[in-house]
């Protein structure tokens, strides 16, 4: 009784293994290859546009519009405060409150809590 085997010996495949790994790694160090390692190093690391300098744009980007939206949240609140200090009654009670001011006649007392 014969076995019908259809892999292949270990020997054969190691050595078609290392025949493989031989001809990628005369592909990977031929001078092409070589002119395009050099060429995406200068890509990634080298020169204003380089990879390293974007990444560090983008998050200059993103801390600037984090900056801008509380910004903008500041503005409203200071137009809605400008909005009540419309009549004089207001201001006074805003300065009273805000800048410790008092008429010249008046004591203050602060109660801290």
């Amino acid at each position: 009784m014969q076995r019908n085997c259809n892999h292949k010996p270990y020997n054969i495949y190691n050595m078609e293994k290392q025949i493989f790994w031989k001809n990628v790694r005369k592909y990977l160090t031929s001078k092409y290859a070589i002119a395009l390692y050099v060429f995406l190093l200068i890509l990634l690391f080298m020169g204003d546009n380089s990879l390293v300098h974007y990444l560090k744009r983008v998050k200059k980007i993103r801390a600037i519009e984090e900056q801008l939206i509380v910004t903008k949240e500041n503005t409203k609140k200071a137009q809605s405060v400008l909005q009540t200090l419309d009549n004089a009654d207001s201001l006074e009670r805003f300065a009273r409150e805000q800048y410790r001011m008092h008429a010249p006649n008046e004591d203050v007392y602060i109660v801290e809590e």
